[in-house]
């Protein structure tokens, strides 16, 4: 009988329990299960949106092997449209720019560059954008804009276009600093093992007397 007396009061205490509480952890589960096939969700639509990026970007490779043209325009500003954060744009809109500059439409190669700046700051795709950028400024004939453009590269990035900033020097009439920006690429791709002698022609070129100038 104190058995029987004590299942009962045992449901009856389980009964309070769940009036209590019940509802907050049906709750509290069906918030939790929902968050979790959220992101199941999201991680899949990510993973298939990077597989759709990938495709779409060997196809743009493909179409551009031919050369500039409407179908190679085409394809890549579906991909820059498409996924703008992703890598792949920043890398379609930067040979997009070299297919431009071929074409021999150098306003769009321009606009192309300036959006991988824009879109990938801080990435190395856009130092390179930014440094290709300065170099059709230059071929324009505008060397100081070029010198602003590749002064904006961050801290430590500038180094890795020495010969760029040498032909700007160059370019703006500085020979001197000109002369110590190609030895500081001839440094860097002789460490590298590159060949060195058109840089050496181009430091040359500029008629500084090298023990002079590191006399000073």
């Amino acid at each position: 009988m104190e058995s029987n007396v004590s299942e009962r009061e045992q449901l009856d205490e389980l009964r309070k329990w769940w009036d209590a509480n019940g509802k907050s952890i049906l709750l509290g589960l069906t918030l939790g299960l929902t968050a979790l096939l959220g992101y199941r969700y999201w991680q899949s639509m990510q993973e298939s949106a990077a597989e759709s990026a990938s495709i779409n970007y060997q196809h743009f490779l493909q179409v551009a092997s031919a050369g500039p043209g409407a179908e190679a325009r085409s394809a890549g500003e579906a991909i820059i449209k498409g996924y703008p954060d992703s890598a792949y744009a920043r890398l379609t809109a930067l040979l997009l720019a070299r297919l431009e500059v071929d074409d021999n439409q150098i306003p769009a190669a321009k606009k192309q560059l300036q959006w991988v700046i824009d879109h990938g700051k801080g990435s190395e795709l856009a130092g390179i954008a930014r440094a290709r950028l300065a170099q059709l400024l230059l071929a324009d004939g505008d060397a100081a804009a070029a010198w602003a453009e590749i002064s904006k590269l961050p801290k430590g990035e500038e180094k890795l276009f020495a010969e760029l900033r040498g032909d700007i020097l160059a370019a703006q009439g500085k020979r001197e600093e000109a002369h110590a920006m190609y030895t500081e690429a001839i440094a860097g791709v002789g460490k590298a093992g590159g060949d060195v002698s058109y840089l050496e022609m181009k430091r040359d070129a500029l008629g500084i007397d090298a023990e002079a100038t590191a006399a000073k």
